[in-house]
């Protein structure tokens, strides 16, 4: 790590209040094998119940939902050519209806083009809604092609802006470490998909002093946390295992911290790593939906809240930039 990134004396080691967002990903249309899907009518995801977990998420004190890249409107047996686009179009869908939250959808780094930004430019924003987007790098795309992100993000923010006036939230994944020059001064927010503390740790602090380098101002940087909570260890383990089978070692929150327990072990983890000075929040992956989003919302936040961790009111909160 460069010597340029390492931080001050003066960096702070916590922010004032954490960042909780949510992803949404498991309310898509869900995946079929092809060959048992033949001649079956292609499901479709519920915008109706998308659109009312967001607004209880956000009346329940999370900033942000966001809905991954494979993210489905529709389960067809045979691939759609612009499926990609679904996670915008679905968030572009719910935003009259979501109640003041922000919406993130993912794309892929070299789909961030005048599609996307002409659906961003559509979000409304009556209810108090803002739009964010999360670019992220495919398995076959190199490091040395991050710098077109640059490029892609320009036009993308410009168009836009253009069209609606607001400027978009980029969020950002931080994959490797050569990385992170471009990511800090490229994004208002950072994931961190990471398990170890220590690490996460030095990856936050060179993220906000990368940016500070850039003359911007301080980055967030959220880690994903796979969450499993019911009422004693036991029974929480038991069931993330049974996800982890059904899933076949190829679930979405592969490498992610997790947080399995009751609602007192989540707070637990969660209140260590901000200590830490490892995360200015989290972006929840809940092991099933609803019982691991119904124990975030009535469970986990408020008990951040009553610590002072978590901001009482969610209205502004996560809110990066107008």
């Amino acid at each position: 790590m460069s010597t340029a990134f390492l931080p001050t004396r003066t960096t702070e080691t916590t922010s004032t209040t954490a960042t909780i967002a949510l992803d949404l990903s498991g309310l898509g249309a869900p995946a079929h094998d092809r060959g048992a899907a033949a001649g079956l009518p292609a499901e479709q995801a519920n915008l109706v119940r998308l659109a009312s977990y967001a607004r209880a998420a956000h009346k329940g004190g999370v900033s942000f939902v966001t809905l991954g890249e494979d993210f489905r409107l529709r389960a067809d047996a045979s691939p759609r050519a612009n499926a990609w686009l679904d996670p915008v179009i679905a968030a572009r869908r719910i935003s009259p209806s979501a109640g003041g939250t922000g919406l993130v959808p993912s794309v892929q780094l070299g789909r961030a083009d005048a599609a996307v930004a002409a659906e961003l430019a559509q979000f409304n924003r009556k209810s108090g809604s803002w739009a964010g987007l999360q670019v992220s790098r495919g398995r076959d795309e190199r490091v040395s092609a991050l710098p077109q992100l640059g490029d892609l993000l320009e036009d993308l923010i410009r168009t836009a802006e253009a069209r609606s006036s607001q400027r978009p939230t980029v969020v950002l994944p931080l994959e490797q470490e050569a990385e992170l020059p471009a990511v800090a001064e490229l994004a208002d927010v950072v994931r961190l998909r990471e398990a170890d503390l220590g690490w996460a740790r030095e990856l936050r602090f060179a993220v906000r002093s990368a940016a500070r380098a850039a003359g911007r101002p301080p980055v967030r940087v959220l880690v994903d946390l796979r969450t499993v909570i019911a009422a004693d260890y036991e029974s929480a383990r038991a069931r993330a295992d049974l996800l982890s089978d059904i899933a076949g070692g190829t679930g979405s929150w592969e490498g992610a911290l997790e947080a399995v327990g009751t609602v007192g072990d989540v707070v637990t983890t969660i209140e260590k790593w901000l200590e830490a000075g490892a995360a200015d929040g989290f972006v929840v992956l809940p092991g099933s939906i609803p019982a691991d989003v119904t124990r975030l919302i009535r469970g986990v936040i408020p008990a951040l809240q009553a610590r002072g961790l978590v901001a009482t009111s969610g209205a502004e909160v996560g809110r990066v930039r107008d």
